[in-house]
């Protein structure tokens, strides 16, 4: 379940931030009080809208988490998840089928992490004077407002998507049109940034190798398999990469730059003969 692939960016940083909190404090595990926490961490999402709207000034969550779990003097190198933790995702699963949503975002682990009522969530959210029934009642409203994590999602990408990653974008759904293709796809902007001659990125691209004429014959002929990372997956990447770098928007070569980190897309980029390696050292020498 946790590796469950219907997780939404956000909520992979939630459940992320809530291991490296257990982790920083030595805790035995990671519990419901630090998933509320990595909830509450992952900036942007729909639950941190929740929670920052029930407690805009809240108290030291970090000292009140030293006292809900005993101190480990030799930390474990991973940490299990509770099984307070692990009832709640089952829950949040149930939460996301009933909504009918066929994601899995922050506002399904609150109502999954409430619901269940396991753990040290509990004095966590007493702590912050926070009950369950609130944030019922907040999630419920902003979903009857239209809101979901997707859409947060999707409008904090587009705002910082430099004009030229925009156009290379939209590029690809009309690529993907023209060949009646369903979807755009990663391939698709890949062969894209190949041929967008007013972005540094492409040059590099082109210099490493890419074997752009294939990739077109492929794309044509829906000659290949479609590798797992979606173009929502790796857009999320590149504006985090973009943000790491203290970069205001996220360009050309920031996305080409989160390709060549990620395994699926990294292996697309060899199935077409980039030399990796290569393409780093030029991505890297310009964003530095």
């Amino acid at each position: 379940m946790v590796h469950d692939a219907r997780f939404s960016q956000h909520a992979r940083r939630a459940l992320l931030h809530a291991r490296t909190t257990a982790q920083r404090h030595a805790h035995p595990l990671v519990d419901t009080d630090h998933l509320l926490l990595g909830i509450w961490l992952t900036e942007g999402s729909f639950g941190w809208r929740v929670l920052r709207d029930l407690a805009p000034e809240p108290v030291d969550v970090e000292q009140v988490l030293q006292g809900l779990h005993p101190r480990q003097t030799s930390p474990l190198p991973s940490l299990p998840y509770s099984e307070g933790v692990e009832a709640s995702l089952a829950l949040a699963r149930d939460e996301a089928y009933w909504l009918g949503h066929h994601y899995l975002g922050t506002e399904h682990l609150l109502l999954g992490l409430v619901r269940s009522g396991a753990g040290q969530g509990v004095e966590l959210m007493r702590n912050l004077e926070i009950s369950a029934l609130q944030i019922r009642r907040r999630v419920q409203r902003l979903l009857s407002e239209g809101v979901t994590e997707i859409n947060l999602e999707a409008a904090r990408r587009m705002t910082r998507l430099s004009e030229l990653s925009r156009r290379v974008l939209n590029a690809a759904t009309r690529l993907a049109h023209t060949y009646r293709h369903p979807a755009p796809l990663v391939e698709h902007l890949l062969l894209v940034l190949a041929r967008e001659r007013r972005s540094l990125a492409t040059r590099w691209l082109l210099e490493a190798g890419l074997a752009e004429a294939r990739l077109a014959q492929d794309l044509e002929r829906m000659d290949f398999i479609p590798i797992d990372t979606t173009l929502d997956d790796l857009l999320e990447r590149a504006v985090d990469r973009a943000e790491a770098l203290g970069t205001h928007y996220t360009g050309t070569d920031h996305i080409l730059l989160a390709m060549t980190l990620d395994e699926q897309t990294r292996s697309l980029l060899e199935r077409y003969a980039v030399d990796i390696l290569t393409l780093q050292q030029r991505l890297n020498q310009s964003l530095s």
